[in-house]
């Protein structure tokens, strides 16, 4: 019994650091460029510009959207029936938001459910599976960031 505690406690050990890694509790290493969103506490979509990832007739389309004061608007996309979309996003919980984009040629209601590395997952209504993600950008431009 004496031989086998140590171990046994070696071994919690090594298990809970490690399910912090699986688990993406635990930052990981090297430079890291923002700080980490605190998702559960966010009462609205931080100010800056995201880079949309958005699928649209059968084609990925980038669209920019600028956000200030929970107001979004597109402000550049390589298709003129985007530019324009705008909409104000609602709290909806727990880093998700509800918005709904429109303009003369286009209307679409999304959920932005929010990571901690700042990006969101977004969800059309109704959901067709899109596989769509707003992230951070600087400025309005429509190409991708640079992974680190």
């Amino acid at each position: 019994m004496k031989t086998t505690s140590p171990f046994l406690i070696g071994m919690i050990l090594c298990v809970a650091s490690l399910s912090g890694v699986c688990l993406g509790q635990t930052r990981p290493t090297g430079d890291v460029t923002a700080p980490e969103l605190k998702v559960l506490e966010m009462k609205s979509v931080p100010d800056g510009h995201f880079l949309l990832d958005l699928q649209w007739e059968g084609q990925r389309r980038p669209v920019n959207i600028e956000v200030k004061d929970n107001t979004a608007k597109c402000v550049n996309s390589d298709d003129a029936r985007l530019k324009g979309l705008q909409g104000r996003f609602q709290l909806v919980g727990n880093g998700v938001f509800l918005i709904s984009f429109q303009n003369e040629h286009h209307r679409a209601s999304q959920f932005w459910v929010f990571r901690k590395d700042g990006s969101a997952a977004v969800k059309e209504v109704p959901d067709r599976g899109e596989k769509q993600v707003a992230v951070p950008v600087k400025g309005d431009s429509l190409e991708a960031p640079k992974k680190n």
